[in-house]
């Protein structure tokens, strides 16, 4: 497995496509992801699901942009799909340009296992950012959307944050995992988990 980053718009949002051979996966496309679109089609990449970790607009402002160049179907929590349906009110709530309304395709399960391009995908339910922000493992990386940042946390002052259930979220589902995890985030360089468990002063 292979996994290309790219901080892209206005947020610097942190996407990432992750390769299994010619088979890949979008996570959290943000509205400068031509390049690892591009990048998808000139090594004959076929992106089989465009993922968000959760529905804030910094992560799927550039999903139409994704499924209009590979048809791949858009999957997120049902939970947040309220802010897929704001999703424009969302942009023009931070000035950002105005953008079409986003379908979602599949749901994507708060818990448990599914595989897509070869891959196993296992799901955490990790709500205080969002109600539906849901982290990722796949092998020995976790894509942890806003979640969990290098030395620190998600924002908890949007719709839909709450700390207490953000930290608890971090508590029960990320910290039990092996300490050299590779945490990939929404923003930010990368860490691991046995970093945050040692360093992250919310923690």
């Amino acid at each position: 497995m292979q996994v290309h980053t790219l901080a892209n718009g206005p947020f610097m949002v942190n996407s990432y496509l992750v390769v299994n051979g010619k088979r890949g996966i979008l996570f959290d496309p943000g509205s400068k992801i031509n390049p690892l679109l591009d990048r998808a089609q000139s090594e004959n990449i076929t992106i089989e699901a465009i993922i968000a970790t959760h529905g804030h607009i910094d992560h799927i402002d550039g999903v139409n942009l994704a499924k209009s160049k590979t048809n791949a179907p858009f999957y997120i929590s049902a939970l947040d799909m309220p802010l897929v349906q704001g999703a424009q009110m969302q942009a023009k709530m931070f000035g950002l340009p105005k953008i079409k309304a986003i379908t979602v395709e599949k749901e994507l399960p708060t818990t448990g296992d599914i595989e897509i391009a070869g891959l196993n995908l296992t799901l955490f339910h990790t709500p205080g950012h969002s109600k539906g922000s849901v982290s990722i493992l796949i092998e020995d990386h976790l894509f942890s959307g806003d979640v969990l940042f290098n030395c620190s946390i998600g924002r908890t002052d949007l719709p839909g944050g709450n700390y207490a259930e953000l930290i608890n979220s971090i508590k029960k589902n990320l910290l039990i995992m092996p300490h050299d995890t590779r945490v990939l985030s929404g923003h930010g360089p990368e860490t691991t988990i046995g970093i945050e468990k040692a360093t992250n002063p919310f923690l």
